[in-house]
């Protein structure tokens, strides 16, 4: 009996200590050209995903590890090609994503440098006429696929990209 109240209290430690992903972009402030500049802490847990929808928005990852908990994930869409939408992110693992680990649709355009996929269905998915420059990241163990182009018209540059134990790495679906 006193072992598995230890072990309950240890989880609720746990869940206690979790910050959201949402709290964090939702108190963001503006800096360094951004409307929100995100800075993570390595040594807190981070939970959950959010959307970007309009703004110019930055995740200074410090090695920190966002865990999806098999939810969404974080999705990034640009109206219109006269949309500024942006969500440029480095040193930061996205992980246990249910759909994806990052998604980018419409007029979306994202810089991602030095991240880690790890464990989502899609790792880093991209459609529409989105613009991704994607540097130094790794696709571990996805279900489906590490990086997914679902368009014929994005523009993407991948260079110096890792990926192992995916369903596939690297797929791109040119429709028509």
């Amino acid at each position: 009996m006193k072992f598995i109240k230890s072990i309950l209290i240890f989880l609720l430690f746990q869940i206690g200590f979790c910050i959201s992903l949402w709290d964090v972009y939702f108190e963001s402030e503006p800096a360094h050209g951004y409307d929100k500049y995100m800075i993570l802490n390595p040594d807190e847990e981070y939970i959950g995903g959010f959307g970007v929808y309009e703004g110019l928005v930055f995740i200074e990852g410090n090695g920190a590890v966002i865990d999806l908990q098999d939810g969404l994930g974080i999705w990034v869409s640009g109206a219109d090609s006269i949309s500024e939408v942006r969500l440029d992110m480095e040193y930061l693992t996205i992980i246990n994503g249910f759909e994806y680990g990052a998604y980018y649709s419409g007029y979306a355009k994202g810089d991602i440098k030095n991240c880690n996929f790890i464990n989502d269905y899609m790792g880093l998915k991209m459609l529409d006429q989105t613009f991704l420059n994607v540097v130094n990241c790794n696709f571990i163990d996805n279900e489906a696929y590490g990086f997914a182009i679902y368009s014929s018209i994005p523009t993407h540059h991948l260079s110096y990209c890792n990926g192992w134990n995916n369903g596939e790495t690297y797929m791109e679906n040119c429709p028509g």
